[in-house]
This record gives C-alpha cells, structure tokens and sequence, in this order.
C-alpha cells in the first residue's frame, strides 16, 4: 500500500468516522492532562454512564434522519419512569409485564408524535414539543408531583446484575446496537430511511412508503425513550416524573449530532451515535473530574449544537 493510497483512506476514514477520531483525541488528551482519568474504574463508569443515552440517541438518530426532530423524548422518560414505578411499586404488578406496559405507553407516545408530525403535518419542532408538554403534565398528574422509591429488587436486578466490572444495562444497550446496526445498515427500511431524509418528493415518486416510515421512527424514538425512563428508574432506584425534560433531551440531541447525524436529514449512523455519546460523556467526566462548574458542559452542548447547524447550513448551500 503506497503512500497515497494510505492518505486516501486516513481522508476517507476521518470523514466518515469523525466521531472516532475526535473521541480518540479527546481520550488521549484527557489521560494526559485530567487526573485520575486514565484509571480503569474511571473508564467502565463512563461506559456505564454511557449505555443508557445510547438507547435514547439510537432513536433520536432515527428520527433525525428523515429530517425530523423529537423534543418530547425527555418528557417521554419522565413519563415512563413514573409508569413503571406505579406498576411495579404501588400496583405490585411483576417486573416483566410492568415493563411491557411501559413500553406499550412509549409507543402509544410516538403514534401520537407520527399522527401530528405526518397526518396534520405540523412541524416536528412544533409537534414534539407540544406533545411534550403534555406528557411532562401527564406525569405531574398521575404521580402528584412525587417520586416512589424503594423499588421492588426483581425489578432493580433487571439493570443492575453485575458481570465483568459492568451491568445487565451495558448488556442490553449492546443488543440494541447490533439491532439497530442491522436496521440502519443493513436493512431496506434503512436504505429508505436514507433516501426519505436526502428527499422526501423523491423518495415517495420512487416508490418509498414515507409515510410509514414518518410513523415508524417516532414510534422507535419514543419505545427506546421508554426504555431509557425504564433503565434509569432502576439505576437511581426511583420513578421520578422529571426523570428526563428538555435537558436530557438536549443532550440525546448533542451526542447524536456530535455523532454525525444531520440535523437536515438523511445522515446518520450507529457507530456515530454511540461515539457521540461517549465523547459527550468523557466531556462530563472531565468537567467534574477537574472539578470545572457544570454549566461550562452545558455551554460546550450550546456551541456544539450551533456550529452543526452552520456547518450544515453551509453544506447544503454547496450542495
């Protein structure tokens, strides 16, 4: 392999793969100047911490690549949290059927973001975010504004079994991956997925079913939000109705962005939203490694966000 040919591919790799190389750098530079980071505990807890916000961003980055956006998804985790901490706490219902519940109420969720998003056709900045502040009211409603604690451990155990240093979270966040590899690339529904977000008109002349796959990440986006409330109810050992709000969806959003996804559709990747979420989580845990305030991370997800809508915008403009 000669010298070009190694240049063409490093290019080719690092426009592909920006969320790799940028976790690297950061990795590399964080073991260097941040105390205590390169320690192992400190790694396998930013796994663990990353395993959850992985669920969520896989759908965040469903949806992000049909050009649309879901705002309700935190309000969907406070909802879900405070449902399974009903069903399994106050109602007594076993864990698996109280989970099964719970997802069923995510799904519900997003068939109500698809109706408005692609049958009234409001848009879905406007859709999601109406549709979240009714879910976040839902859950004042029926948890009274309190939390249940003391969850029952059949239930606990679902995501804190320990094995290997890391927990049955880690594990089930690994399965979703590989599932959600398998849609995105793999699959026909994520070659149309692709083509819906690059252009609608075109896709649906072609033959494309926009309107089922419109309806069909929403519904993905909201069943793995329910997962995400379901997960960290169990990490935190309580059902709380502000679980997840506008701030834990403004970080979905950032690490899915941070991960390649295009905020104006068709662009998006398993692999990119999984190092996503880990550089933001790296970020995190050197901020309060370095004992930094934690509103200085808050303004690095303000820039991020905002230099990837330049740099789309100007893209597109190229285009």
């Amino acid at each position: 392999m000669n010298q070009q040919t190694v240049s063409g591919w490093l290019r080719s790799f690092i426009k592909t793969n920006g969320s790799i190389v940028i976790f690297l750098i950061l990795w590399i530079f964080a073991m260097i100047f941040v105390p205590r980071f390169a320690m192992l505990e400190n790694a396998l807890l930013i796994v663990k911490q990353s395993a959850i916000p992985i669920i969520g961003c896989l759908g965040m980055t469903l949806v992000l690549m049909t050009g649309g956006i879901d705002l309700s998804l935190g309000y969907t985790v406070g909802l879900c949290s405070i449902t399974a901490g009903i069903l399994v706490k106050t109602v007594g219902m076993p864990a698996v059927p109280a989970i099964i519940l719970t997802l069923l109420v995510g799904c519900a969720i997003g068939l109500l973001n698809g109706f408005v998003v692609q049958v009234i056709k409001v848009p879905a900045f406007i859709a999601t975010l109406g549709t979240g502040y009714i879910i976040y009211g839902l859950a004042q409603i029926v948890s009274q504004g309190r939390d249940i604690n003391r969850l029952p451990a059949p239930f606990l155990a679902i995501g804190r079994t320990e094995f290997w240093g890391l927990n049955t979270t880690v594990g089930i966040a690994f399965v979703i991956c590989l599932i959600a590899y398998y849609v995105i690339h793999l699959s026909t529904f994520g070659r149309g997925l692709s083509a819906f977000g690059f252009s609608p008109q075109a896709s649906k002349l072609s033959g494309i079913a926009t309107a089922r796959i419109n309806f069909q990440v929403y519904v993905v986006c909201a069943v793995l939000a329910s997962m995400v409330g379901i997960l960290l109810t169990i990490r935190v050992n309580s059902a709380q109705p502000n679980m997840g709000g506008g701030n834990y969806t403004f970080e979905i959003i950032t690490a899915a962005v941070v991960g390649g996804a295009s905020l104006f559709g068709g662009t998006g990747t398993v692999l990119g939203s999984i190092f996503g979420v880990l550089i933001i989580k790296v970020i995190e845990n050197c901020i309060n490694l370095a004992g930094v305030s934690f509103y200085i991370y808050q303004a690095v997800q303000g820039l991020v966000i905002l230099f990837a809508i330049i740099f789309e915008n100007i893209k597109n403009r190229k285009l």
